[in-house]
């Protein structure tokens, strides 16, 4: 069952630092830049601020499951 309130682990690619985020925080910021069906969707680092956060497994607007790869952020 879809649940937009589960939190999503999420990890800095540069600290490593971790933590959750809700789905739906995820799903507006897609909804509000319009992100297209396959592109990567990244996060600024609440830590270090320098880096990327890449957000675990986790279904898109487009119903998609996505999994953003650190080392390739091609969406292709």
């Amino acid at each position: 069952m879809f649940n937009p309130f589960k939190r999503i682990c999420c990890q800095c690619s540069f600290c490593n630092k971790t933590w959750r985020i809700p789905r739906y925080r995820i799903l507006r910021f897609e909804e509000f830049f319009d992100i297209k069906k396959g592109q990567p969707f990244v996060w600024q680092c609440h830590d270090c601020h320098e880096g990327v956060v890449i957000p675990g497994t986790y279904i898109n607007i487009h119903g998609k499951k996505v999994k953003i790869d650190p080392n390739n952020l091609d969406p292709n």
